[in-house]
C-alpha cells in the first residue's frame, strides 16, 4: 500500500472510533438515573415537599392571625386617638337607662359597658386579689352643660347599680361612704 493512502485511512478509522465511542456514551443511561436511586430521590423530594407545605400552611395561618391582631390593635389605637376619654358616654347611651335609677346593662361586665358607653372620665377603683371583691365607680357627664352625672357601680367586674343624679365633683359626694357597695 502506498504511504499516501494509509494515513487518510488511519485518520478515518480513528475518527470513526471516536464517533462510535461518543455515540455509545451519549446513549447509555447515567447510573444515578437508572432504576432505584432516581425513585428514592423522587420519594425524598416528595417528603420534603410535604414538610415544606405543612410549614407553609402553619406560617400562613400565623400571618393571618397576626394581621387580624394588628388590625384590631390599629382599630383600638384609632379609637383612642379619635375618641379618647370624653366627658359624655357614647351617643345613644340613653337607650340603656330608661329611668334615672334603672339600666338594661345591669349584670354586664366592665368590658361590655366600656364598649357600649366609652371610657369613663371619672373612675374610682378598688382591686382585690379575688376579682369577686373588685369595686369600681364610673361617672360620666350626661351633657356638656348639664351637671347631671351618670353613676355606674361595679361589683366583681359586673354592673351592680346605676343612677342619674347631679355631679359637682368627688369632694363631698359621699361615694366612698357607701357601705352597702364597698363592704358587701
Amino acid at each position: 500500500m502506498n504511504k499516501n493512502t494509509v494515513v487518510p485511512v488511519l485518520i478515518g478509522v480513528i475518527v470513526t472510533a471516536i464517533m462510535v465511542w461518543g455515540l455509545a456514551t451519549f446513549l447509555r443511561p447515567a447510573p444515578e438515573l437508572a432504576g432505584q436511586p432516581l425513585e428514592a430521590r423522587v420519594a425524598q423530594l416528595e417528603e420534603e415537599l410535604q414538610v415544606l407545605q405543612a410549614e407553609n400552611q402553619e406560617l400562613t395561618e400565623q400571618v393571618a392571625a397576626l394581621r387580624e391582631e394588628r388590625d384590631e390593635l390599629r382599630g383600638e389605637l384609632r379609637e383612642i386617638e379619635e375618641g379618647g376619654i370624653t366627658r359624655q358616654p357614647k351617643p345613644g347611651w340613653q337607650e340603656f337607662f330608661p329611668s334615672p335609677e334603672t339600666t338594661t346593662l345591669e349584670g354586664k361586665s366592665t368590658g361590655e359597658v366600656r364598649e357600649l358607653l366609652g371610657v369613663p372620665p371619672v373612675k374610682i377603683r378598688s382591686i382585690a386579689a379575688n376579682p369577686d371583691f373588685n369595686r369600681e365607680i364610673w361617672i360620666y357627664m350626661a351633657g356638656e352643660e348639664d351637671p347631671t352625672g351618670l353613676y355606674l357601680w361595679f361589683k366583681g367586674n359586673q354592673l351592680w347599680r346605676s343612677l342619674l343624679d347631679e355631679f359637682n365633683g368627688l369632694y363631698g359626694s359621699g361615694l366612698l361612704e357607701d357601705e352597702e357597695f364597698w363592704l358587701n
